[in-house]
């Protein structure tokens, strides 16, 4: 059969064009061999924003506002205090130590000295060692009678701190941390309310006026898979602690107390929306004649526990509270969150269940670097009323 002419002209025709397609596609890969080489040499490693490099700073050194230099300090003195500032003044070594003084003032004239300091990392990079010397006043704090129950009948009283510590943590593993730590602690308490059903509440409380010196130590293990101690979109937290309150005076006042806490993190949609889910619980216990004072009891109420109500609104030896938080991302280093919290106190650790809790619930922005919780403000609801927050630093610590 023989060949069409229309076919062997096609062929004739690609045969012919061939060799100058080949060149054109020789060409066209030359060209873009030779763009690609032009973009490398135009392109440039990816460079951090002035925020971003200054938040991983401070961060790198031990906390925000450490780096160097003078700077002016936001924080809490101690729950109850309001809003607190004053001037620092941070250090950061080339070896990685660091060291910080601040001198913080409230508006409801909480006062604060403190000089802190890091040493350099060692043991290829597992060991931290810290230390602190820190004096604190609180001139009027809230005090409620012990117990669930307890009724709104508010008595005041002040207390000072004076705080020698240092720390020890060991990270063996990537998602393990263990610690140790000793301090010396001295209180001063005293009587603000002096008359009527406050008074009364002031006569059955614990170590009031008993100006208690203590050496205290501490251990505590934690598995913890958070990216950041002080915000984190993602992981969990186990963590115990163990605490002995030896009183050096010779006192009734010697005690131990057991902290724990769990803590899963969901992340959804890539850590855009996160489900914190948590719970706390503390426990006191006293040998022989001995008791704890009540400003060392575990409390409810207030920025970390229980929103919903005042500080300190709730008081006994063993605790318990449980938290949901709902975490949405709005910009880089901004998050809003809806919670609620449940919890409540008892005399008996046998009473630590889930009846008679107290709710609460709540929105609110949270202001974050990459690693810390920088500032929260919360608006919450409890049983008793509406409460305004302004805290710094994260719920849990």
């Amino acid at each position: 059969m023989p060949v069409p002419r229309s076919l062997i002209a096609i062929a004739a025709l690609l045969i012919s064009s061939a060799p100058g397609l080949a060149q054109e596609a020789s060409s066209r890969a030359e060209e873009l061999a030779r763009q690609q080489e032009q973009k490398a040499r135009e392109l440039s490693p990816y460079t951090r924003g002035w925020l971003e490099r200054k938040l991983l700073e401070a961060e790198a050194s031990g906390g925000l506002f450490v780096p160097k230099g003078f700077f002016i300090t936001f924080s809490d003195i101690k729950s109850g205090s309001g809003f607190a500032a004053g001037p620092g003044y941070g250090k950061l070594f080339e070896n990685g130590a660091s060291y910080q003084a601040k001198a913080v003032y409230s508006i409801r004239e909480f006062k604060l000295l403190q000089v802190s300091g890091r040493g350099p990392r060692i043991a290829s990079g597992r060991v931290m060692l810290n230390g602190r010397a820190r004096w604190q006043d609180a001139p009027e704090l809230a005090v409620f009678p012990l117990g669930p129950g307890a009724p709104r009948t508010r008595a005041d009283y002040s207390e000072t701190k004076t705080e020698v510590s240092g720390q020890a943590t060991f990270l063996p593993v990537r998602w393990i941390r263990l610690a140790a730590g000793a301090a010396y602690e001295s209180y001063k308490t005293e009587a603000v309310s002096s008359t009527g059903d406050a008074a009364l509440v002031l006569a059955t409380m614990p170590g009031l006026g008993a100006d208690p010196d203590y050496f205290h130590s501490s251990v505590s293990a934690a598995i913890d898979s958070r990216t950041g101690l002080g915000y984190s979109r993602s992981g969990t937290r186990l963590q115990g602690t163990l605490h002995d309150y030896r009183q050096q005076d010779d006192g009734p006042y010697n005690f131990q107390r057991v902290d724990a806490i769990a803590q899963q993190l969901i992340p959804i949609l890539h850590g855009n929306w996160v489900l914190d889910l948590s719970v706390r619980a503390s426990s006191t216990t006293a040998d022989g004649g001995d008791t704890v004072p009540f400003f060392l009891m575990p409390t409810l109420g207030g920025s970390r526990g229980l929103r919903g109500y005042q500080s300190y609104r709730f008081r006994d030896r063993h605790s318990i509270v449980l938290t949901a938080e709902y975490r949405w991302y709005v910009q880089e280093f901004v998050d809003m969150a809806v919670f609620y919290d449940a919890g409540k106190v008892a005399s008996r650790r046998s009473d630590l269940d889930f009846d008679g809790l107290k709710r609460g619930v709540g929105i609110g922005i949270r202001f974050h670097a990459p690693q810390t919780t920088i500032l929260r403000l919360e608006l919450a609801r409890g049983d008793e009323g509406m409460r305004y927050i302004f805290s710094f630093g994260p719920v849990i610590r």
